[in-house]
């Protein structure tokens, strides 16, 4: 699995750069059904990749966001974060039947009693549900790690609280994240604005960030950083905005075009 993964992550380049909406699903897992969680996405895993094969929609994602037992905050956060990528609105709204195509996928692959007990237990291992649809606005060039490095990766949800806050992203912090990507910190770093919302999702962010950093690199300070003009414009950006979310999440499964 793991090498799986690694050889998807190089060719993110070619594909999340085109994808312009995304859909989250924050997912509380029922107690004691963490194992038939992961059992259900590595059905859909083969459904999402025909999915993506039959252009239903461009990338599918699912994170595990990691938690610290002792922290009371961390354990309300959600436990997995699957993310939904389209190339459009249109392919967005394709009708599509997921257990017609399920059907397709497992045909001679799995008994029929086995798959409909599979399908039935997808609705079953989660006890709740909070969805996202966000716009990608702006994103730096994928930076693909060395052979064998690792990523972490870093979701945060922005409350904007000013008109400036979107051009501080994109005009000034991406600056930032570029430079830190040619360095060889960063891998990767996207900025997506939400559109919708389910009514049980937080109603205060409105823009999320995802940050893929180079594991086992070293701190990088932009060069930058002693000058008046510099300190002035992180402290007005950082004052544009108010972080709501912010969680560390670990991939489990990835299919991209």
């Amino acid at each position: 699995m793991k090498k799986q993964i690694l050889s998807i992550i190089f060719t993110l380049t070619f594909s999340i750069s085109f994808s312009q909406l995304i859909s989250y699903e924050a997912i509380w897992v029922n107690e004691g059904m963490e194992e038939d969680y992961i059992s259900v996405e590595e059905i859909w895993s083969e459904v999402k990749k025909q999915a993506i094969a039959d252009d239903i929609q461009d990338f599918w994602i699912v994170f595990k966001v990691q938690k610290d037992a002792t922290n009371a905050d961390d354990l309300k956060k959600p436990d997995y974060i699957v993310m939904n990528g389209f190339k459009d609105e249109e392919q967005r709204t394709k009708q599509t039947n997921w257990k017609e195509l399920a059907q397709k996928v497992y045909k001679g692959k799995m008994p029929k009693r086995k798959f409909e007990k599979a399908w039935e237990m997808t609705p079953t291992v989660r006890k709740e549900t909070r969805n996202f649809l966000v716009e990608r606005l702006d994103n730096t060039v994928w930076n693909a790690p060395d052979e064998g490095q690792s990523l972490n990766f870093f979701f945060n949800g922005f409350q904007a609280l000013n008109d400036d806050y979107e051009n501080y992203e994109m005009k000034f912090f991406k600056d930032w994240h570029e430079k830190r990507t040619n360095a060889g910190k960063q891998a990767w770093w996207e900025f997506n604005k939400v559109l919708s919302r389910s009514k049980n999702a937080n109603q205060d962010v409105t823009h999320f960030t995802m940050d893929i950093l180079k594991a086992d690199t070293p701190n990088y300070e932009h060069p930058d950083s002693s000058l008046f003009t510099h300190q002035m414009l992180v402290k007005n950006g950082v004052a544009s905005r108010k972080r709501v979310i912010g969680d560390e999440m670990t991939m489990m499964f990835a299919h991209f075009e």
